[in-house]
This record gives C-alpha cells, structure tokens and sequence, in this order.
C-alpha cells in the first residue's frame, strides 16, 4: 500500500471533518477492494490505493457511501462515452480546448462554431480526475469554482441541453468525490439565465445555495476570495493565465498513458446483476425537456 502522507495541519483537517482514522485506512481499503471483486460487472476496474483513498475521503469514510460513489462512476464511465471516451491529450480537438485555456473556466477564447461543449466538459473533468489523484487539500478540503462567462455566446449556451445538464450534474455530484464548497459565476452574458436555471433543476436546495451570481467585472470576488489565490489578470499574484493554461496543458499530456489505460475500467453492464444501466434509465430527460430551448 503505498499512500501521499498528509501534512500535519491537513491530516488534522481530514480527522476533524471526514472522520479521517490513520489507523484504519488499510483496513478500509481492503474491504474496498473486495467488495470491487465481487461485482461481476466491475472486472476490469483495478484502481490504485490513493484513488481508492480518495473516494473514502470524499464519501467521509463511510463504505456503503464509497461503493455507491464507485459503482457510479464506472458505471457513468460506460455511459457517457461523450465524456470518458476518446480522451487522448494529443487528440486535435483537445489540444485546442487546452491551448484555449478553457478548462481554467474562462471562455473569452473559446469558438463555439469550431468545438462543442460537451468537449470543453470533458477536458475539465479529465483535470478533475488528476487533482483527484494528486491534491489531497482538493479532496479533503473541497472546491470553490470560479467562472469567467466572457465569451459565452448563446450558440455556446444552445448546446447546454438537459440531457447534457443532468450528465454533468450526475457526474459531479454523485460519482466524483469532489465537495464543491462555492461557485462564483462573473461576467456571464445575456441568455445565461436559461441555463443556470436548467442546471438548478438537479441540484438539491443546500449545492444551489453554494451558486453565487455576479454582475460584470470581477472585483466583488474579493470579499469572498482571498485575492492573492487569483490570477494576476484578476488583480491576484497566481501566475498569468497562459501560464496556467501552460501548466494544465503539460499535465494532462503526462497522463495520456492513464487516459488510455483508464478508459478500459469501466462496467460492464451486460455483467451487472438484475438490470443493466443504460443512459436512458439514468438520464431518462429528454423526453420530459426536449422543448426547453435557450432563448
């Protein structure tokens, strides 16, 4: 077993807030990976020790909680091919949502008549993934979001349909092990307010609470931001955003053999006992939303 040890001020953190006991991870882990070996439907799904720790921290180490998380998420891993499928950093399309910076969530340079959405999404997930497995203060402490709406233009918006809206905030919320502590959406243009309110319709009543609007301009972030953790470009000390979209860059091309890797542990849905999952037992919107549009 071989696990990051914590700082000192963070492992205090994790025992105080996520029931975090040094003592018993181990044993944790492996009640885990048994269950994981049970399942006929999960063969292929052989995940490492910090993954797996991950999952714990994010489900407050309750078992039961951690194995729902799992099964969603390998499951949403079969699902969802638009967004764990073809995840190649040198894929064309993904070198170009990465060199655009979006995955930062800020949309100034993002051309919607050459690249979907759904695409940027799957680019931030694939970075989520990897603060997954190398931040521990991301996982224990949880994410306050930033996005910058400049640039997000209605054909953009158009594309945020409610099939896709549910997917996201099924991926986020039920199969990840991310607490998402605030959201602070700034700059947004007109037309925005039919999506937010189409993603709102998942979520329950304490995330919406945590979703915070802004007008133009950034400057109020700074009553509830520390300014120093934000980019220079919105008066931080940060580093630029080139520089960030630089360094997001390089990274998620350093796991392009995970990627690869990855994309084989998945479920196996014609394995699962009783019956299978299929996007339209878990997604089953379309039908009841089809005639929301953005207006």
């Amino acid at each position: 077993m071989t696990l990051r040890p914590l700082p000192p001020l963070l492992q205090e953190k994790s025992k105080r807030e996520i029931n975090e006991d040094p003592d018993r991870i181990a044993s944790d882990l492996s009640a885990i990976r048994e269950w994981i070996e049970k399942q006929p439907h999960l063969k292929s799904v052989n995940p490492s020790d910090q993954w797996l720790l991950a999952f714990l921290r994010g489900n407050k180490f309750s078992l039961e909680k951690t194995k729902n998380k799992l099964d969603i998420y390998y499951t949403l891993r079969t699902v969802v091919p638009e967004i764990f499928r073809n995840r190649n950093p040198f894929d064309p399309t993904i070198q170009a949502i990465l060199n655009m910076g979006v995955c930062l969530q800020r949309y100034k340079d993002f051309d919607s008549s050459k690249y979907r959405f759904v695409d940027v999404l799957k680019v931030c997930f694939m970075i989520i993934e990897i603060l997954i497995l190398e931040d521990d203060n991301f996982i224990i402490a949880g994410e306050d979001l930033l996005v910058d709406g400049t640039g997000l233009d209605l054909t953009t918006l158009s594309q945020w349909t409610p099939a896709l809206a549910k997917k996201c905030v099924t991926i986020f919320m039920k199969a990840l092990p991310v607490r998402l502590k605030s959201s602070h959406l700034f700059n947004m243009s007109p037309g925005y307010e039919t999506a937010y309110n189409l993603f709102k319709i998942f979520l329950s009543e304490k995330l919406k609470n945590r979703f915070h609007i802004y007008g133009n301009g950034f400057e109020a972030l700074y009553d509830v931001m520390p300014r120093n953790l934000l980019p220079k470009e919105y008066g931080g000390e940060q580093g630029t955003v080139q520089e960030l979209t630089d360094y997001w860059k390089k990274k998620v091309e350093s796991y392009s053999e995970w990627y690869l890797r990855e994309e084989l542990a998945c479920s196996d849905e014609s394995l699962r006992p009783n019956n299978p999952h299929t996007s339209s037992t878990l997604f089953g919107v379309e039908g009841s939303f089809r005639k929301l549009q953005v207006d």
